[in-house]
């Protein structure tokens, strides 16, 4: 086998173990829609999004705003010194998350004539946030493999699959949620600027996670063994990562029991067009139509 071709199977290798933890969470999240799941085709095209556009974008932007940060804005402030780490932990904190959730958000923005139920929201999120995580983590496999061989590169995918990739759908899914509310009240975008602000939220405590074993001796907060420190700070981020996913996909199954359940008729969210005339045959066919339009709710189903 020549050096060519070796490189070409660790790719393929390193391709497949980023992809197919993504496709598993997606096929996992559409499978919790147990009344109507979604068609293959849209959700397929938000992954596509979020890892081939979404991911290009986001990795343009956080560049030059990290850039501009150094150079411009970062302040000295005692505490936390200039320093490339420190440039670093800004990039993680605050620049990455809401420019890499404002950007997987478009992506939802862009299905939103897809969505059908107010629980579609969180699926489709969560799609683009999948097919983020997925070039993401080929990307962090690519770059320990330079680093450390092809153990390293795998070692580091795994891990990945279990928190990054999980984190990502799971935020994004609810910036899906609020372009669901939004578009089942008519609202003008509060609902979907709430729930974008709740998914950077989600995403900067993730990396502070999984950075506290950095930020506190910066801050002077010693850290006995350093090593072991990080490794529970992981498994807590694990924890979050996977216990978020988990109530996305309790929130996607309820508000599919609400959906036709007629016990939550008079908390339904009907989508309505923007016109309709009162008079006339049309009339009569469009009271059909909003007669049977599913319902929604954002209430808890008895337990």
């Amino acid at each position: 086998m020549t050096s060519i071709e070796s490189d070409l199977v660790i790719f393929l290798v390193l391709l497949l173990f980023s992809l197919l933890p993504a496709l598993v969470y997606l096929a996992w999240i559409r499978k919790t829609e147990r009344y109507h799941e979604e068609a293959w085709g849209p959700l397929l095209r938000s992954f596509a999004y979020g890892a081939f556009i979404g991911t290009f974008i986001s990795l343009i932007l956080e560049l030059a705003l990290t850039s501009a940060y150094s150079r411009l804005l970062q302040p000295d402030l005692g505490i936390l010194p200039k320093s490339p780490t420190v440039t670093l932990l800004v990039a993680a904190l605050v620049i990455a998350p809401f420019v890499e959730e404002g950007v997987k958000g478009l992506g939802v923005l862009g299905q939103q004539k897809a969505l059908r139920f107010i629980a579609d929201g969180l699926v489709f999120g969560a799609a683009v946030g999948f097919g983020f995580g997925f070039v993401e983590n080929l990307l962090y496999g690519l770059s320990g493999f330079l680093v450390g061989g092809i153990t390293t590169a795998l070692v580091i995918l795994a891990i990945r699959a279990i928190s990054t990739v999980v984190m990502h759908g799971s935020a994004t899914a609810m910036t899906g949620f609020g372009v669901a509310l939004d578009r089942a009240r008519g609202g003008k975008g509060h609902s979907m600027a709430a729930y974008y602000l709740l998914a950077v939220l989600m995403h900067s405590a993730f990396n502070l996670l999984v950075s506290l074993s950095i930020i506190l001796p910066l801050v002077g907060v010693p850290v006995p063994y350093p090593d072991y420190f990080a490794l529970v700070t992981l498994a807590v981020a694990i924890a979050y990562a996977l216990g978020a996913f988990g109530h996305v996909r309790r929130r996607v199954a309820e508000l599919q029991f609400q959906s036709i359940s007629p016990r939550y008729a008079p908390q339904r969210l009907s989508y309505r067009p923007a016109q309709a005339p009162t008079r006339g045959p049309a009339a009569t066919t469009r009271t059909a139509r909003v007669a049977t339009a599913p319902s929604y709710s954002t209430t808890r189903p008895p337990r």
